[in-house]
This record gives C-alpha cells, sequence and structure tokens, in this order.
C-alpha cells in the first residue's frame, strides 16, 4: 500500500480509539454479523480470514439483484456479466467461459456446491446472507476456491407465521420484478418456507434497429421450498427444492469498434445495434437468446451430540440450456453460434464439528461427487454471404489489378499472385474469397464434449488453544479425482440444427478451411482422454487476541483447480492434425500468504477489519483466443497477486450508520508469453512474417495459414509483468443509512458511492477493452409504519450515468471489430412490501 494510505488508515484508527470517540459511542453498539466462513455461525470479528459480508437488509435497501451489483461493495472482488452465467474474479483471478473449465470461484448455496457459471443466476432469490471468503479455501470448501469463494444462506423457516410479497418497477427499462415468500409452522415439528420470484425486462437500454427491439429482455421464474423437521430435540431435518425456469430474448450487444463491418451498416454505439440475421437458417429472431432449466433438491440432517454436531448434506443439481447468437454482430448473414449444456450433479458431504471453548476443537469430514455434463457448439457459416463481402473487399484494393490477379477457385494461386502487391491481410482476404467462389451454400461446424467427473476428498481441520490469547488452526485436505471424456468435430450440411456429419468430402474441406479444424472423435479409451488427480491442500493459521477488542492472524494456505478437456478442441494444436493428447489440460495450483487484524473500536460502535496478502499461481489455466472462430484452454503461466483489503462500519449516531471499503491489489503475470495477440499485434506479426519469407509461394502459405494461434506461439503479445482482466488497481465504497421516524412512520435513506479503477475487460489486453474508472452513486429511501407492515421505496442506481461496460471481445472472422454489452445506465425504481 502507498504511505498516503497507510497514513490516512493510521488517522482514522487513531480518531475512532481516542477518549472523545469513546465518549461519543455510548450505546451505539453496532449488530453483531453472523457468518459460516469457517462451517460453524461466528461473528465476523472472530474468523481469522479475509471475509466480507452482505445482508438481506443491505442488498434490498441498495436495490442489489445480483453478483454483479454485489461487488461494487467488496474490496478486491469483480463480477462480469456475461452471456452465459457471471465471471467472478478474486483478487485478480477468474475463470474463462470455455465449458472445460472449472471454476476459480466456488459458490455454495445452503452448503452445497454449485461448480457451473449458469448455476448461480438464480442464487439471489430470498437471500439472508452473501459472505465472500476472499483467498484459496481448499481445506474446509475444497478444490475449485482457488481465489475464494461464495457462501450463501437463502432464508430459513421461522417458528411464527411470516409472509412478504414485493413488488418493483423500473420504468427505464421496463422491469418487474415481484417476489415473495410464507413461512411458518406446518406443524409442533414442522416448519416451512415457500419463496417465489418473476422477473421480467422488456425494455434495456440498447435499441435494435435490426428486429425493432430493445434489450437485454429477460424473463426468470423461481421458487423454492425449505422445510425443516425437529426429528428429534437434537436432530433436524431440512429438505430443500429449487427450480428455475430462463428465456431471455436479446442480451444488449452493441459494437465498441466496428472496424470493417462498418461497410455494412455497424455503428460505434452503447445504445444502438444492427445486429441480425435473415433466412429460415441464419434467423432465430434476435442478436443472442438463451433459454433453460435448472433443478435443486438437497436434505441436510444436523444431529447434536455432547461433543459436537454431525452435518450431512446430499444433493442433486441439474441444469440445461440453449443460447444462440449472431456471431458476426452485424447485419450480415455471415455467422450464426448455437450452444447447449446439460449437466448433472449429485453430491454427499458428512462432516463432524466438536463443540468450541475447549482446549481443541476440530471440523473433520469427507465430500462425494459425481457429475455428468454433455455441451456441444454448432457454428453456421454462410459461404456465399462471407465470399461476397470478402471478394468485394478484394477487389476495391486491388482495383484494375483484379482481373489478373484473382484466380476462382484457387486461393493459393490466388495468395501468390496477391503477395506481389505486399500486403499479408489483403493477400489472405482475396485467397479466402477464391477459396469460396461458387460455393452456392453453406456449412455448419459441429463440436461436442461428454464428460464425466468423480471426486472423493477427506478433510480435517484443528484448533489448538496455546494460551488464553494465542491460538493454532491446522488443516489438511486430499482429494481424488477421474474424469473421462469423449470429444469430437465433424463438418455438417448446412441447416437449422444440423449436426450430423455430411458425406460430402467438398462440404468438409469447406468447412475445416472457414473453421479451422480437423475432423476428429476421441473416446475414453484415447491417449489423454482420462485424467487421475490427486491433491493434498493445507492451511496454517495463528490467531492472537491482541486485546478484547483486537484480533491480528497470519495464515499461509493453498488450493487448486481441477484439470480439464477443451470442449471445443479443433485439432491444429500442433499444426500436424488432431491428437488427442491436446485435448487435455493441467490443473493449477496456488499458495498464498496473509496477515491481517479484526478491530472493534469505541465501545463496539465501529470496527475496522484488515487483511494483506500475497499469493502465487502456478500453471494458470487460459483461453487462448484463434483469432477466427474458437478459444483453446492452455497452462499458460505463473503470477503473483498481492494487496490489501481493508472493511469498516461506524455507527456515528443513534441514526446514522456509515460503512466503507477499499481495495487495493497488484497483480501481475510472472510467465505468460503465449496470450492471444492483439489484433493490431496479429497484423503486424502476420505482416512481419510475410516480408521476411523469401518468395510470393512462401508468402501465399503465410497468408492462407497465419492466424492468431500462431502469433501467440511466437510470444508476441507476452504479458510477464502485466496485470491480469477483470482487475482493478484501486476499489472503494463509503455507504450512508440513516434511519429517523415521523409520527408513527418511519424513513430509512441510503446514499453509497462506488468507485472502481479502471481495468481491461478481455484477457489479451488489447486497449480497446479498458473500461475506464469511474464513480457510481446509489441512492434510496424507503418510507412505512413503524410497524413494518407495509413500505415503499424510491431507488436509484448509477445516478452518475456512468458508461461502463465489462464484456468485450473480438468478432470472429473479422479482424479488428469488436463487440460488447454494456453496463445498465441511470435509473430509478419504486418498489412496494407487504408484510403480514
Amino acid at each position: 500500500m502507498k504511505p498516503l494510505q497507510v497514513s490516512a488508515l493510521s488517522v482514522v484508527i487513531a480518531g475512532l480509539t481516542s477518549g472523545s470517540g469513546l465518549a461519543m459511542a455510548q450505546s451505539l453498539a453496532l449488530e453483531e454479523v453472523v457468518v459460516t466462513a469457517q462451517k460453524r455461525a461466528e461473528s465476523l470479528q472472530d474468523v481469522p480470514i479475509s471475509v466480507s459480508a452482505m445482508s438481506a437488509e443491505k442488498m434490498a435497501n441498495s436495490g442489489v439483484q445480483d453478483f454483479a451489483d454485489v461487488s461494487a461493495y467488496v474490496p478486491n472482488f469483480s463480477v462480469s456479466k456475461d452471456p452465459i452465467g457471471d465471471k467472478i474474479s478474486i483478487r485478480g483471478i477468474a475463470s474463462g467461459n470455455q465449458a472445460g473449465f472449472e471454476q476459480s470461484v466456488g459458490t455454495f448455496v445452503d452448503g452445497v456446491y454449485r461448480g457451473r457459471g449458469v448455476q448461480i443466476r438464480n442464487a439471489f432469490m430470498d437471500v439472508e446472507m452473501v459472505e465472500v471468503l476472499r483467498g484459496p479455501q481448499g481445506t474446509l470448501f475444497g478444490k475449485n476456491t482457488i481465489a475464494g469463494a461464495l457462501n450463501i444462506r437463502s432464508g430459513r423457516p421461522t417458528e411464527e407465521f411470516q409472509a412478504e410479497l414485493s413488488a418493483a418497477y423500473n420504468a427505464d427499462f421496463g422491469e418487474t420484478d415481484l417476489q415473495g415468500y410464507v413461512s411458518g409452522a406446518l406443524a409442533d415439528t414442522v416448519r416451512a418456507r415457500l419463496a417465489v420470484m418473476d422477473s421480467q425486462m422488456d425494455k434495456g437500454w440498447v435499441n435494435n434497429g435490426y428486429y425493432d427491439k430493445d434489450g437485454p429482455a429477460t424473463d426468470e421464474q423461481a421458487a423454492r421450498l425449505t422445510v425443516e423437521w425437529d426429528v428429534s430435540d437434537s436432530t433436524m431435518m431440512t429438505f430443500r427444492y429449487e427450480d428455475y425456469q430462463f428465456d431471455n430474448d436479446a442480451m444488449g450487444f452493441t459494437m465498441m469498434e466496428s472496424g470493417n463491418l462498418a461497410a455494412f451498416g455497424s455503428v460505434n454505439s452503447r445504445s444502438d445495434s444492427s445486429i441480425g440475421n435473415s433466412g429460415p437458417v441464419m434467423n432465430f429472431g434476435s442478436d443472442s437468446a438463451i433459454e433453460g432449466d435448472s433443478q435443486e433438491a438437497s436434505i441436510t440432517l444436523e444431529s447434536d451430540f455432547d461433543k459436537g454436531t454431525l452435518t450431512a448434506i446430499l444433493a442433486h443439481s441439474q441444469y440445461q440450456f440453449d443460447r444462440y447468437l449472431d456471431a458476426d454482430f452485424s447485419a450480415l448473414n455471415g455467422l450464426r453460434f448455437d450452444d447447449t449444456e446439460d449437466f448433472k450433479q449429485d453430491s454427499l458431504e458428512v462432516r463432524f464439528a466438536s463443540e468450541t471453548g475447549g482446549d481443541f476443537d476440530y471440523i473433520g469430514g469427507f465430500f462425494y461427487q459425481q457429475q455428468d455434463m454433455t455441451v456441444d457448439g454448432l457454428s453456421y457459416f454462410n459461404l456465399p454471404t462471407l465470399q461476397a463481402v470478402l471478394n468485394g473487399g478484394c477487389a476495391a484494393n486491388l482495383g484494375p489489378a483484379y482481373s489478373g490477379t484473382y484466380v476462382a477457385g484457387d486461393a493459393f494461386a490466388t495468395a501468390t499472385n496477391t503477395a506481389a502487391f505486399g500486403n499479408a491481410a489483403l493477400a489472405n482476404v482475396c485467397a479466402q474469397a477464391a477459396a469460396f467462389d461458387g460455393v452456392t451454400n453453406g456449412v455448419n461446424r459441429y463440436a461436442k464434449l461428454e464428460q464425466d467427473t468423480e471426486t472423493l476428498a477427506v478433510f480435517a481441520q484443528g484448533t489448538w488453544t496455546l494460551t488464553e490469547a494465542v491460538r493454532l488452526t491446522l488443516g489438511l485436505r486430499y482429494t481424488e479425482e477421474s474424469k473421462e471424456a469423449d470429444q469430437s468435430v465433424n463438418a455438417a450440411d448446412f441447416g437449422n440444427r444440423n449436426t450430423s456429419a455430411t458425406s460430402d468430402p467438398f462440404s468438409v474441406a469447406l468447412a475445416q478451411t472457414v473453421g479451422e479444424f480437423t475432423t476428429h472423435s476421441f473416446s475414453a479409451d484415447d491417449p489423454g482422454m482420462t485424467r487421475d488427480e490427486e491433491s493434498l491442500t493445507w492451511s496454517a493459521n495463528l490467531q492472537w487476541d491482541v486485546s478484547g477488542n483486537t484480533m491480528a492472524y497470519a495464515s499461509a494456505s493453498t488450493g487448486y483447480k481441477a484439470g480439464g478437456f477443451n470442449s471445443f478442441y479443433m485439432g491444429q494444436t500442433r499444426g500436424a492434425g488432431a491428437d488427442s493428447r491436446d485435448v487435455g489440460f493441467d490443473e493449477e495450483e496456488v499458495l498464498t500468504f496473509e496477515v491481517g487484524a479484526k478491530m472493534t473500536l469505541l465501545d463496539g460502535a465501529a470496527e475496522v477489519n484488515i487483511a494483506a496478502f500475497k499469493t502465487q499461481y502456478d500453471g494458470l489455466q487460459a483461453s487462448i483466443f484463434s483469432g477466427g472462430t474458437t478459444f483453446e484452454v492452455q497452462n499458460a503461466a505463473q503470477a503473483t497477486s498481492q494487496g490489501v483489503e481493508i472493511d469498516g462500519r461506524w455507527r456515528a449516531t443513534e441514526k446514522l450508520t456509515l460503512q466503507g471499503s477499499l481495495g487495493w491489489i497488484d497483480f501481475e503475470y510472472d510467465d505468460f508469453v503465449n496470450q492471444a495477440c492483439t489484433n493490431d499485434q496479429f497484423i503486424a506479426a502476420r505482416q512481419g512474417a510475410f516480408d521476411a519469407a523469401a518468395s510470393d509461394a512462401e508468402k501465399a502459405l503465410i497468408a492462407l495459414g497465419y492466424n492468431n494461434g500462431s502469433c501467440a506461439a511466437q510470444g508476441v503479445n507476452d504479458l510477464s509483468g502485466k496485470t491480469s482482466a477483470h482487475t482493478p488497481e484501486f476499489s472503494a465504497t463509503m455507504a450512508f443509512n440513516y434511519m429517523d421516524q415521523i409520527g408513527d412512520y418511519e424513513y430509512v435513506a441510503n446514499l453509497d458511492f462506488n468507485y472502481m479503477d479502471e481495468a481491461y475487460r478481455q484477457d489479451d489486453l488489447d486497449p480497446l477493452g479498458l473500461d475506464d474508472a469511474n464513480l457510481k452513486v446509489n441512492a434510496s429511501i424507503t418510507f412505512g409504519p413503524q410497524s413494518g407492515s407495509w413500505d415503499v421505496s424510491l431507488i436509484g442506481k448509477n445516478l452518475t450515468d456512468e458508461e461502463t461496460f465489462t464484456y468485450i471481445n473480438d468478432v470472429p472472422l473479422f479482424n479488428g471489430s469488436h463487440d460488447m454489452s454494456p453496463n445498465a445506465p441511470r435509473s430509478v425504481a419504486v418498489r412496494g412490501r407487504l408484510r403480514f
């Protein structure tokens, strides 16, 4: 941390601990925040790890609807909205969207692990608490928590009858949000809670002129039933079932940089787009759409014994979705992409937690999980349209020389002839146009991955009370994981949802050329298509009660993220055809050191929590863009992440409470030479190789065969010494909560300032993907009777109307064009709640 920041922090702490400050704090003690970050219910101030918590009340008052909203209030925690699922980053580490990835941040809802991005879409219905655990959680939470974990607790059944109905409307986006729950006793020993949600958005903030509709456009429904049964005085069984349906039409894509697509009507805009397709094969009625459903059922058994509590969680989760995407992000009828996922998971966790307060406390248990996943991707290449675009560009640039240079149907001859003009990009365009000349139809490319995963782990963590003020905690987890997969890619005849392998060799050749793949089909019997991993992760934590109000700690911990298989392996990694050994990628590992302190000040009226960390990653998994139409996962990098996190609360008066946070992070790749090249780097690298060739024939081969994978392999975009995407150096929040009464009524006013430093939103750190630093202001006021029977709220978000984005990508096949999805502009919503 910079000296100025340390000095400022010291002044704040000194002021809070001064005698005058103590006098002000009489009878202003903060309400205790209880978290389950260590699989026990504990005060946040007693947990010796860096964790932030956000209650249901705070989320409701601030208009928080998803993890992206939560990230504005939590230091070193970033969430990027994505067409499929949220991309979560903690301390600079996140997972890509390639389906073969495991998550770097584990998400747990009521103790059940949700390892896929789409599984957390509905996690915010009837939430009691969200806990963000930073740093690897490899002992108690397990694999795939290499960056941290999200621990979410939903609302629990109550003894007394309770019910609430909430209705919100946002006129700016045409958004309605209906939520409600009913809770109470069904019998002397049985309690239940039913929560429901219906959310729809019709207008969004992007107007699509092609279809004359607005986006994002969402339609989501969910329900959760929770039943608690007191089996005996010492045993409780909890049954939970969730069902979630979504049908989201239009994601709200626009163009950050139109590039060559400007010639076809694309404009650079955050509020307007012309993305669309026509015809029975290419058109699905929107720029993008995703529809699907998910279900989860769990049974939790908790039994109290003299020596501790036994907990068992048996769960089943599943989801499926179908997504459709206009992949050329323009009015061209050129590219379409469909993908589907079908996922099932069964898990069992059993653990025993001893009673606390003695000289030795412990938690131990085992975890078993079995997953089945099928993912596929269907790419449509409308070759007549693409050929016309390419040919038009070739003719316009060659001018009168076109007729003597262009050889219809002969890509190599055309590239050789065009090489004389000294422009590799022109030679490539003309050669591709010649290759597809005369083709009267398109082709499909179909990729599929079927993967089975089995995981077994045993874990134990013990805490020794060394002295009255010092405790030592050691944890150990042993994990075995096996994976096997079938993976294939084939050409198919052009047609809506046609995935069957074509028997036409000409279509195969065309598809392999434009789709950058080699036809193959691998099964678990092939080399490299099975993985068996063993991992031993550990943690050590020394905790010191400096005084009755201050606890300090120091820790070291390890974690790992499992390896896997590329879902869209195209068979061209080594340039010599498909090889099953290239489909897989290895696990990544992490070692973190952390020191921190948790201080309760002003007789309980204020709290300040500080953590400083240093983390080293080895074998980081990275998604490398080909520059054409696919991504490939590789173990690409080593990295070091270090920084500071500060959280604080202060009840300044009986009516006013302040809450703030500050995050500073210094993330640096120690070794990452093979990231995909930015567009400018790729153009320059290809031209350099083209210029260095000895003959026009060699130049033609470079023009035809050099892609972004070639550029990445040369180490042109060496990110060693640079930061990662979605990693702002500084983030800060200051929130004010003011409560007062007017007769028999009361009101609650909230004012939040959220600062986010600039951050790259694309993994290759293309300057076009740099999201500027911004300060967003949110405010709300809630008014109702003191009885709490009803209230109405006015909720304003992004009142400074900051223009930000968290998603940007290269447009396939159109170098220099970048699509994006802008974040929501300023909006105001009104909400009413009834309680019974």
